[in-house]
């Protein structure tokens, strides 16, 4: 298929005219560019599955993530290869079960390889995870080496040393989101406010992002390095070392994020052009960020942060784009009018009437709108939910990026010297005012009637295909603005409105998390019910699909864990934990998406949902009954179900019980009066 396209694309290049074959042949090195790297990545990747896949191994690596889950003494990891039985080696694995142990150190173990699940290979290759592992019981228990010294894990480290220095004399909601938004430590953020920044379209603003490097690494340095003192170029070239070696160390705090790393190599191709006498341009360092990324791992661009993060860039490009050629065409209209009208005084243009902040805040809503229209279609056809206050909401707090950025690192670097102790308190209480100020436009906006718009993926993309087919429309028979924007924000209402019509009722079923422990989401129009299982790293993708489907609120949460190390902080209306329930017990609960019916073990807890005339069962543990249980569906887990009869299966993975042709899925779309789904 590559070959006849290309070959196809080489004879459309001879048919086009001549002043346009500059531009096909651009196009077609970039295609051809984009071939090389997919096949390298995949060489790359088999490689790795044909020495490792299917063997035990002795492995020495480094901890790059670790996350609590589903029991107490295992978290879920990522770790850095370094060596396999002794032999250098370089790769990235995922463990769903590792003995407990922190981000940075290294361990020493016993793994069994094998490559990851056909349902989960794009998502873990996008994150540059080639294999999965399990570790191995029968053989010595994992050790651990010690504390890291690799530039990851120093730069963690730092993170978690700034993190704790900014938060330490603030209040628990605002120094987990400054803490966010100013070093990327998110784990001190709770899942209320996860929830209220997603519903008032801020979610940008908690993520380290290109915005937040190019305050950085501008503000910071004119600061200590004040543009006085450039009276040379040599000057100029310390300059753009300096911004680069702070956009290296920034990238290493934030953990190597695709938007930080995105926004680090601007800044380096920045630097470049200084050293080369040719300065760069905002698509020109976009262009270089995008081709070095995926140079290294092809399926980078399947990464939603990748994709979110590019697109918002060129919506801020076109916007920059737009307010330009309207300056532009106000000039030109101004000057041929006043050459027209030698003998009479000609009126300014109405933009240029308007006092500097009035015109600061047009330019400020024209760039944010441009962005919000360039990431909305990877919104929707990601499945994920958007919000119709975005451009209002980034143009209210756009101004208190900025400031909330210096106090927080002045904050955490200030807290790392002890007897600076009165300094810290000051800018911790001036911190901790304004992010006051930002959490409680977010909860307070959360909360209006179009915070979260869920779309179904499939219609998503026939609405942004008519969206886009209008622009072009409009442009190419050259329909006027005032004429063209009203008509296509009617389209688009019109197509929100007939979606969420059709989606009305609709109730979703979703297993989310670790395949060893899937949590169970139910969501019906913006209510939902949660049966959880797993830790951290579960919860957050619990919320993540919370955010998906709209939902704003979570009527009942089940903590399904026997054993909890941590509590489940979800925030509904009513939560049970099953392991407190007396044994030989169960409960019943009426909710909006489905009834919910909890019968508690001895040794475990059984659930079966009710939804119009169709049943689900789920186990936790062991559940022993005196008969066989019927049901329709039944949603899986890695332990075989003895005492459930079932006709079809809802799992995120095939297990070992399961026979190799069975067949299921993930998610589940089903009306109340018949009809269903599958995702």
């Amino acid at each position: 298929m590559p070959f006849a396209a290309f070959f196809v694309a080489f004879l459309l290049l001879l048919c086009i005219p001549r002043r346009s074959r500059k531009l096909a042949v651009c196009l077609l090195l970039g295609a051809l560019a984009g071939l090389c790297a997919v096949y390298t990545t995949n060489a790359r990747l088999e490689r790795t599955r044909a020495n490792y896949a299917g063997r035990t191994v002795l492995l020495t690596a480094e901890v790059e993530r670790a996350d609590s889950n589903y029991f107490s003494d295992t978290v879920d990891a990522t770790l850095w290869v370094e060596s396999v039985n002794g032999s250098p080696a370089g790769f990235r694995i995922a463990c769903a079960e590792l003995p407990a142990c922190a981000a940075g150190q290294r361990v020493q173990g016993w793994f069994a390889l094998q490559q990851p699940d056909m349902e989960e290979q794009t998502a873990q290759y996008a994150d540059g995870i080639a294999l999965q592992a399990e570790p191995l019981a029968e053989k010595p228990q994992l050790t651990v080496l010690g504390e890291s010294g690799s530039f990851r894990a120093r730069t963690h480290r730092l993170q978690q040393k700034l993190s704790e220095s900014l938060r330490r004399a603030m209040h628990r909601d605002t120094g987990g989101v400054l803490a966010a938004m100013t070093v990327g430590d998110r784990s001190g953020l709770s899942a209320q406010l996860r929830s209220a920044y997603r519903g008032a379209g801020l979610s940008h603003v908690l993520v380290v992002s290109g915005m937040h490097v190019s305050i950085l690494c501008g503000d910071i340095l004119s600061v200590l390095l004040p543009y006085r003192w450039e009276q040379s170029y040599r000057r100029r070239r310390r300059r753009a070392v300096g911004k680069s070696l702070l956009a290296l160390v920034l990238m290493g705090v934030t953990g190597f994020t695709p938007s930080v790393r995105r926004a680090a190599v601007a800044v380096w191709v920045s630097a470049l052009g200084v050293w080369v006498w040719g300065p760069p341009d905002a698509l020109t360092s976009l262009a270089a960020a995008g081709i070095l990324m995926t140079a290294v791992n092809s399926y980078a661009v399947w990464d939603i942060g990748f994709e979110l993060s590019f697109a918002a860039v060129v919506g801020t490009v076109a916007g920059n784009a737009c307010i330009r050629r309207m300056r532009d065409a106000h000039d030109r209209r101004f000057w041929v009018k006043a050459g027209e009208n030698l003998q009479k005084p000609v009126r300014r243009p109405w933009y240029s009437k308007l006092p500097k902040g009035v015109q600061g805040l047009v330019e400020s809503a024209c760039i944010a709108a441009c962005a919000s229209a360039a990431t909305f279609p990877v919104l929707v056809l990601r499945g994920l939910s958007v919000s119709a206050w975005a451009v209002v909401s980034s143009i209210a707090v756009l101004w208190m990026v900025q400031p909330l950025l210096l106090l927080g690192l002045a904050a955490a670097f200030v807290g790392l010297v002890p007897w600076l102790a009165p300094v810290h308190g000051v800018l911790s209480r001036a911190a901790d005012l304004l992010t006051g100020l930002l959490n409680g436009w977010a909860v307070w906006l959360s909360t209006k009637p179009g915070a979260s718009i869920y779309f179904d993926t499939a219609y998503a993309a026939l609405v942004c295909l008519l969206l886009c087919g209008l622009w072009v429309l409009a442009f190419r028979w050259r329909v006027r603005l005032r004429v063209a924007l009203p008509g296509i924000l009617l389209a688009a209402a019109v197509g929100i409105g007939l979606g969420n019509a059709l989606s009305r009722d609709v109730v979703h079923i979703d297993l989310v998390g670790s395949a060893q422990a899937p949590a169970v989401v139910i969501a019906q129009n913006d209510r939902a019910v949660v049966l959880f299982r797993g830790g951290s790293a579960a919860q957050r993708a619990v919320e993540n699909q919370l955010a998906r489907r709209g939902v704003r609120t979570v009527e009942l949460v089940v903590d399904l864990r026997m054993n909890a190390k941590t509590a489940c902080t979800l925030p509904a209306q009513q939560g049970i934990r099953a392991e407190r329930l007396p044994v030989n017990t169960s409960r019943k609960l009426r909710c909006t998406p489905a009834a919910v019916e909890l019968l508690r073990t001895r040794e475990g807890c059984l659930v079966r949902l009710s939804i119009g005339n169709r049943q689900f069962v789920t186990l936790s543990g062991k559940a022993e009954l005196a008969q066989s249980l019927q049901t329709e569906w039944l949603i899986a887990t890695p332990k075989k179900p003895e005492t459930v009869r079932y006709q079809k299966l809802l799992a995120l993975r095939s297990y070992s019980w399961m026979a190799p042709e069975t067949q299921y899925t993930a998610s589940l779309s089903l009306r109340r009066t018949g009809g269903e789904r599958l995702e």
